[in-house]
This record gives structure tokens, C-alpha cells and sequence, in this order.
């Protein structure tokens, strides 16, 4: 079935020797090329910084935020641009699509960003849709786009709906960037928000799951408990672009899939 997902998804880069996931009407921005650069090396170089255990927790959360308001009009070209060729939205959405035929499933995305998770899932016809974020700007710019019923500014699961309303949480390149970011410790609170038989489906970089600040006892807690249960983790070439001082050179990107059972 991965292979019959790859082939049948996905075309080749040569120049990554990479899997990027075909979209509907995949353009290439005219971005500045030096836009992207800074982005680089304001964003992506904060973060290798920071997941090698550079800096204070809270310190990096505020400098990550200042530099997704900065950039915010512009993170989708710049996610589309070479300066990423972020895919990981497109690889997530396929999944959903093949896996729940069910378009009426009320999903929220969390941590939304500018939507590009969300624009994924409704261009193939999931229109139940709410998305959560903790930065003001990208969620300005997702809430333009008109394709979430709520929106919601939130860090963590704070200011969200009550107990079990959700079919389905997914989340794309949020979890377990770092130190800050999403890790483990949050599952137990969003499961408390998804319905008995519902869906946790988180995408990330599989590189991210092998840092010290990811904590599997977390998860191994819940299926002993039989809270949850594993349904399947894939590994997929092809999340972004490689950057000079990663090893994996395939950039694969890791889904955790889980069915919430109590």
C-alpha cells in the first residue's frame, strides 16, 4: 500500500532526488530570491539552533513567533518557493483523502498556520473544517481564505471547543519542530477533544522523532491504557527541500496515525 501510494502520488525532483506530492494547480511563485534567503536563515537556522539545545524554551517560542508575523503575507510563496518546496500539507491531505471517505467529518487542524493543511483537505471536498494557531498573523491569513467554519488563536488546546466534537485531528508541521513547538504532551489533551472512534493523524519530519525533547512515553502511556491505538506509521520521501547540514538526505516525512478508543 506505501508503494502504491508513492507511485501513484507522487513525481520526482531530480535535483533533491526527492518525492514531492502532485497538487492542483502547483505553481511556482516569483518570490525574491533574497526573501527567501533571509527566511532561511531567519527561520530555519533559529530552529537548528534551538533543537541542538541552544537557547531558553520560552525565548525561542517568542523569537519563532516574531518571525512567522514577520513573514506571514508571504509564507505560502515562500513554503511553494525554493527556498522550502514544503510539501508535507500535500502528503497528509493524500492520506486523509485514501483513508476517510467520509467528507463530513468535522476536522480541526491544528496549528493551522496560514491554512495550507486546510486548503489541502477542502480542495478535496472536506468542507467541515475548524483551525487552530497561536500566532495572530498566520491566522489572519487563513481565516481569509474562507475555507474554516472557526478559526481559533490558541496555544496548546486553550480557547478551544469542549470534550469530543471532532471526527478527525490533523496536524502537519507543527509537531516536535522543537523544543517549543508541539510535542507529546499535548496528545492527551486533544484526544480529550476527539469523539470515541475519531482520528489523531499527525504529519512531521521523521528526523524530529528521535530528539531527546520527544517524549514516547507519553504515547506508550495511552496505548497501554487502550486510550488510543496505533493504526499505522509511514514514512514518506519527500517533506521539504534538504538543507545543507541535515543527514537525511530523502527528507522523509513520518505520519503517527492513531483511533481514539476512550
Amino acid at each position: 500500500w506505501y508503494q502504491r501510494r508513492v507511485r501513484e502520488s507522487s513525481g520526482i525532483n531530480a535535483e533533491y532526488g526527492q518525492h514531492y506530492y502532485i497538487t492542483n494547480n502547483l505553481r511556482m511563485p516569483e518570490l525574491d530570491a533574497v526573501v527567501g534567503e533571509q527566511w532561511h536563515e531567519d527561520f530555519q537556522g533559529l530552529m537548528h539552533r534551538y533543537r541542538e539545545g541552544k537557547g531558553k524554551v520560552e525565548d525561542e517560542f517568542c523569537s519563532q513567533q516574531e518571525i512567522y508575523t514577520k513573514y506571514s503575507s508571504q509564507y505560502d510563496d515562500l513554503m511553494n518557493s525554493e527556498a522550502e518546496l514544503y510539501v508535507g500539507f500535500n502528503i497528509l491531505a493524500n492520506t486523509i483523502n485514501e483513508q476517510y471517505a467520509d467528507k463530513n467529518y468535522r476536522i480541526l487542524d491544528f496549528g493551522c498556520g496560514t491554512g495550507l493543511l486546510g486548503q489541502a483537505l477542502h480542495n478535496r471536498n472536506f468542507k467541515n473544517l475548524d483551525g487552530s494557531d497561536c500566532n495572530t498573523g498566520l491566522l489572519k491569513e487563513a481565516e481569509e481564505k474562507g475555507i474554516f467554519k472557526n478559526v481559533f488563536n490558541s496555544r496548546g488546546t486553550t480557547n478551544l471547543p469542549p470534550e469530543r466534537v471532532y471526527d478527525m485531528i490533523c496536524s502537519s508541521g507543527t509537531f516536535f519542530l522543537s523544543r517549543s513547538h508541539p510535542g507529546m504532551e499535548a496528545l492527551p489533551e486533544l484526544i480529550k477533544l476527539i469523539k470515541r472512534g475519531g482520528t489523531l493523524i499527525i504529519l512531521t519530519k521523521k528526523t524530529y522523532l528521535t530528539k531527546d525533547y520527544v517524549n514516547w512515553e507519553v504515547v506508550n502511556e495511552l496505548l497501554r491504557r487502550n486510550i488510543i491505538e496505533e493504526v499505522e506509521r509511514v514514512y514518506i520521501p519527500g517533506y521539504r527541500k534538504v538543507f545543507d547540514f541535515e543527514e537525511d538526505r530523502l527528507s522523509m516525512a513520518a505520519i503517527l496515525h492513531y483511533k481514539v478508543l476512550q
